[in-house]
């Protein structure tokens, strides 16, 4: 028995995990109201369209179900969605800020660390080499066709155009009401102890 139990611990740590880090944005995009307010209502299950942009850029897939835990209409942190059959917690709502350089056609798109409207700092969705970066904007983005002026990193040094900003939500990969492959191990070998 003490055979069986090391040999499944052993391919549970070559086992790669079912939760994975995602990024899907809602499409249609969702505009928000100017003041930095920024939700996205639920979509209608079966017709609403996401768009994945980490970690396979151009996929698609649809809402097949989800949960408004609050019933406010909105989707919020810790409810979840069902894309394609496959339920997502939903760990950040929020919005997605397309930036282009004046005078180029190099985008860079990034997302508020904290509250909309209100900072600073943003987190570097895109160009990929560049993702989980963090850059410093001269003040707050509220609007499109605002002009703003990224402070840093240095090679995104200089001024830009808000192009657009839209919604999205960054989702573990696996909800919490679905077990995945490594919870399941652990249940079983935490069972053969009890």
């Amino acid at each position: 028995m003490r055979a069986f139990v090391m040999a499944v611990a052993l391919v549970a740590l070559v086992l790669p995990a079912s939760a994975e880090f995602e990024i899907w944005e809602y499409v249609p995009p969702v505009a928000g109201d100017g003041g930095g307010r920024y939700d996205i209502p639920w979509p209608d299950d079966g017709v609403g369209q996401w768009h994945m942009q980490y970690p396979i850029a151009c996929t698609y897939g649809t809402q097949t179900d989800h949960d408004d835990t609050d019933g406010d209409g909105f989707v919020d942190p810790c409810e979840n969605v069902e894309i394609d059959e496959v339920w997502k917690h939903v760990e950040w709502a929020g919005p997605t800020i397309y930036l282009w350089r004046a005078g180029a056609r190099e985008q860079l798109i990034i997302e508020p660390i904290d509250e909309p409207g209100r900072q600073t700092q943003y987190h570097i969705i895109s160009p990929l080499a560049a993702f989980c970066q963090y850059a410093a904007i001269s003040g707050p983005i509220l609007q499109p066709c605002d002009y703003v002026t990224v402070l840093s990193p240095p090679e995104y040094a200089g001024e830009w155009h808000v192009e657009e900003i839209r919604n999205n939500i960054h989702t573990n990969g696996g909800s919490p009401v679905e077990l995945g492959t490594w919870s399941r191990i652990k249940a079983f070998i935490g069972g053969l102890f009890d």
